[in-house]
């Protein structure tokens, strides 16, 4: 799609990004933004909705920015109500909002594992069905994006439940387009790899002041731009693919091919004995 007609397809096109105040999501924002979309994004962190809000001012698009905890029980009703509040009607939802925790799965503390896992797998689930729902009766012809990753294709000790959680995702997302198509919705997933973002740092793979040889310094080898991954994301939607895999990750999905027994060894001998500084 040329750049012409890609400004054409996006302008004043209605699109909610959630978790969009940092990483691959704010610049999914931005991009979307300058590309004359009207983008609302829901986040629980206040200070980066109004950086995004002084970087977007005066730019084409019109931003919509809702600040809220998207893993509390009632929070996909209210995001809606908030929407509706707004006169924002979604016609493309990325579900980009997750998070990850980096640790053996015994120590990790059970609190954090449930919200992560909340946010990783029940918001994706349920914001999917709402808005899809919404579509149908609208009769709107929409796109659904879900943010995976190649942890989704594989087990990593010490990002079991994260790793478990885009392994959901990513058989979601399948299922869910088959369910969808006859509607005329499109269903894809981006699949990142490792992408410096606030997850990298969450999951211990900061690379200040890192020991060579450390988790951080082979994952700073093959970590991404932000906004590499995102503009990767905005093409899927722009040609409807089911699956956008950034970069040199396009291989990962090989792996499938092996033992998963094996693939989890191999990668328990990469992370297992390493810290991740």
């Amino acid at each position: 799609m040329k750049e012409a007609s890609k400004a054409m397809y996006w302008r004043e096109k209605q699109v909610l990004v959630t978790g969009g105040g940092s990483g691959i999501g704010r610049e999914m924002v931005v991009q979307l933004h300058a590309m004359g979309a009207k983008v609302a994004t829901a986040t629980l962190d206040q200070g980066e909705l109004d950086s995004l809000q002084a970087e977007l001012t005066g730019g084409p698009g019109e931003f919509v920015p809702i600040q809220m905890d998207l893993t509390t029980d009632d929070a996909i009703d209210t995001l809606m109500q908030r929407l509706d509040e707004q006169d924002f009607s979604v016609e493309v939802l990325v579900n980009n909002a997750g998070t990850g925790l980096l640790g053996n799965h015994t120590e990790l503390d059970t609190r954090s594992v449930r919200k992560a896992l909340t946010l990783n797998i029940q918001v994706v689930t349920e914001l999917a069905s709402v808005v899809a729902r919404r579509m149908i009766e609208a009769g709107v012809e929409g796109h659904i994006l879900n943010v995976a990753s190649i942890g989704g294709y594989v087990p990593v000790p010490k990002l079991a439940a994260y790793s478990g959680s885009k392994h959901y995702v990513i058989a979601f997302t399948h299922a869910l387009a088959d369910e969808l198509a006859p509607h005329g919705i499109h269903v894809g997933m981006l699949c990142p790899g490792i992408t410096r973002t606030k997850i990298y740092d969450a999951m211990g793979l900061s690379s200040d002041n890192h020991r060579r040889g450390s988790i951080s310094s082979i994952a700073d080898l093959f970590a991404m731009d932000a906004g590499q991954v995102a503009r990767c994301g905005i093409r899927a939607i722009e040609k409807r693919q089911r699956v956008a895999l950034p970069g040199f990750n396009k291989v990962i999905p090989a792996s499938s091919l092996l033992p998963q027994q094996l693939v989890s060894r191999i990668l328990q001998g990469v992370v297992g004995n390493r810290s991740s500084r």
